[in-house]
């Protein structure tokens, strides 16, 4: 699956009698019924991929980020339709995050979690393309400096955390969780948490190498070839040598647990990188919130927590666990 525009704001295409209109699919929200029938541009013409009033679900989410897809699109009589669609989304997004629009001191981290949002969408889209990798750990960076300024200026997480739709926010999630948690536990030097940020944000990155089963659909977490992404993500930021070797084995290990059960090595105990232990933690409680049904972010943070302590104990961290539910608690209570 491909598409035909890869860069440049959304415009109008004639195809027959038709006018298309592009959006970009960092602005569509799952879940949601379509206001109106999507289209994909496959060989220079347009397919219908879901009717109105059709939801688009993460795991379909997924599929299109890492088929390369950047762009769906709707037929222009839809266009009001999709207008109001996409601003309802964004107003609600914003809703998420009152202490964010309200704190000016908080404004430079929110961009920066927004560039990397950018970013990291820029390499799901186009892997082989060395300045993306390059541009995400800029941002990341960004977003070290700007909680160093600032590191009481987002006391709650939650005013940054996104209801994850996919491997896009989920991947921001993680890198901002990893940022807040790193600096509350004594993570205090910047090199440190540079590589934190990276670490959360690649996390995942492996996930674009997977080979798409026949219809063209993800393998699942318990399948072998989905839990080669962790190994994957390594040899991929092998090839790039602005990537710290902390930030591979971040991304090598982020799904091992310390009981030995986790993949893709079995590791135990202290063959696990530190860092690489707390990645563990902040994708675990990111996909926590994800796969709630709760409908508010509080009611979702709450039940992660409580599953963290009551599930994780034996397979994650247990001081690194015990500090991080502490100031996840502490921030949204």
């Amino acid at each position: 699956m491909g598409n035909d525009k890869n860069s440049g704001e959304p415009n109008e295409s004639k195809y027959g009698d038709a006018t298309f209109v592009s959006l970009p699919l960092l602005k569509i929200s799952t879940g949601k019924p379509l206001p109106g029938a999507i289209f994909l541009c496959l060989g220079h013409r347009m397919v219908r991929y879901r009717s109105k009033d059709d939801p688009i679900e993460p795991a379909e989410y997924d599929k299109l980020v890492f088929n390369r897809v950047r762009y769906i699109f709707f037929d222009e009589v839809d266009r009001m339709a999709f207008d109001r669609w996409v601003k309802n989304t964004e107003a609600a997004d914003t809703a998420l995050e009152p202490a964010v629009a309200a704190n000016a001191e908080a404004a430079p981290i929110a961009q920066a979690a927004m560039d990397q949002r950018r970013a990291i969408m820029d390499i799901f889209s186009n892997p082989k393309d060395d300045k993306q990798v390059a541009a995400a750990v800029d941002v990341s960076k960004r977003v070290v400096t700007e909680f160093m300024r600032k590191p009481f200026a987002i006391n709650n997480i939650q005013q940054l955390q996104r209801y994850a739709k996919g491997a896009v926010d989920h991947s921001v999630n993680v890198s901002m969780l990893c940022v807040f948690l790193g600096l509350r536990m004594g993570y205090s030097h910047q090199v440190i948490l540079e590589n934190l940020a990276l670490g959360g944000l690649f996390h995942d990155i492996g996930k674009v190498l997977i080979e798409t089963r026949s219809d063209g659909g993800l393998t699942g977490s318990d399948d072998p070839e989905m839990q080669k992404h962790p190994v994957l993500g390594r040899d991929f930021l092998d090839a790039n040598k602005e990537i710290p070797n902390e930030v591979k084995l971040m991304v090598a290990q982020h799904h091992e647990f310390l009981d030995g059960s986790g993949y893709p090595n079995k590791l135990k105990g202290l063959a696990v990188y530190d860092l690489a232990r707390l990645v563990a933690i902040a994708n675990t409680y990111d996909n926590l919130i994800s796969e709630s049904k709760l409908n508010t972010i509080a009611e979702r943070c709450s039940e992660a927590i409580e599953k963290l302590e009551r599930d994780f104990e034996s397979k994650l961290d247990a001081k690194k666990l015990e500090k991080a539910v502490k100031i996840l608690r502490y921030s949204f209570l």
